[in-house]
């Protein structure tokens, strides 16, 4: 699961060290929502579904209208990816329409790559954050199989 890296003002400059939050969530607040679900459910699959998705509202600590002072939100990367794969998807299919050769797709691309400034460095750092997002998701994997009591 991707779960977004918050920071805070303060820490970038180097103020604080660690930046956490914690959200008061009262026992009778989750007691009532389980009751008021509990009322307007027929199932249990219902009800562990419906107890769910309020829980994550519940925890969300980063509500757009009570903000916490100094909070950096982290870029929505999902928006991006996608407006970076419809841009190749459309550029690409209006390159095959060329019927351009293999090296002349390659001269395109290095062309592409020299006016954009990209150097070798850039994609050496692209391939290690890849690799070090790749291992954070095996990890998790690893803790996920370990709660379940499975290895």
């Amino acid at each position: 699961m991707n779960k977004p890296y918050f920071s805070h003002v303060l820490q970038k400059a180097g103020v604080l060290k660690n930046f956490t939050v914690a959200k008061i969530v009262k026992k009778q607040d989750i007691e009532d929502l389980k009751a008021l679900i509990k009322s307007v459910t027929s199932s249990d699959k219902e009800y562990n579904q419906m107890l769910d998705e309020e829980m994550k509202k519940i925890s969300d600590m980063h509500d757009e209208n009570n903000p916490i002072p100094g909070i950096i939100y982290p870029p929505d990367q999902s928006k991006n990816k996608k407006l970076i794969v419809a841009i190749v998807t459309k550029f690409s299919q209006s390159v095959k329409k060329q019927n351009l050769s293999t090296r002349e797709m390659a001269f395109l691309v290095s062309a592409i790559i020299n006016e954009l400034g990209l150097t070798q460095e850039d994609f050496i750092n692209l391939k290690n954050e890849l690799e070090d997002a790749n291992q954070d998701d095996d990890d998790e994997d690893e803790d996920d199989e370990d709660d379940n009591g499975v290895n």
